[in-house]
């Protein structure tokens, strides 16, 4: 399961996500992290039976968690299935289904924002 972890100016001086992990041994995959000052945010996915126990050891004052899903809306009523998206996705969330309609998964998106940005139809968001 993927959590979006966001740390204000107080938890950004600690090192939370490697306390939880050790704190627990719960493997913890970084996917994305973006820091900027005194702020930032970070996806991390753990094992969905890990979740309930990591949020916990990651709790502490400045961090806010939040599971995240669906992540990518996609209009499926101004997509033209042009397939750039699948050209642009490093992490495959886009391809084509037998009837070369486009399918999403928004489980592996890492939120970037590139597909959303060079959607020609400006039929995929990003739900951040």
């Amino acid at each position: 399961m993927k959590l979006k972890v966001e740390f204000d100016r107080v938890g950004i001086q600690e090192p939370s996500i490697v306390k939880a992990i050790l704190e627990t041994g719960i493997a913890a995959n970084i996917e994305r992290a973006v820091i900027d000052g005194d702020e930032g945010w970070t996806l991390i996915s753990v094992a969905d039976e890990e979740t309930e126990r990591f949020i916990a050891a990651l709790t502490r004052p400045g961090v806010s968690i939040r599971i995240q899903k669906n992540a990518v809306s996609h209009n499926v009523t101004e997509c033209v299935d042009c397939g750039l998206c699948i050209s642009i996705c490093q992490k495959k969330v886009f391809s084509f289904d037998e009837d070369w309609k486009l399918r999403v998964e928004p489980e592996r998106c890492v939120l970037c924002g590139r597909c959303a940005e060079f959607c020609p139809q400006r039929a995929l968001s990003i739900l951040k």
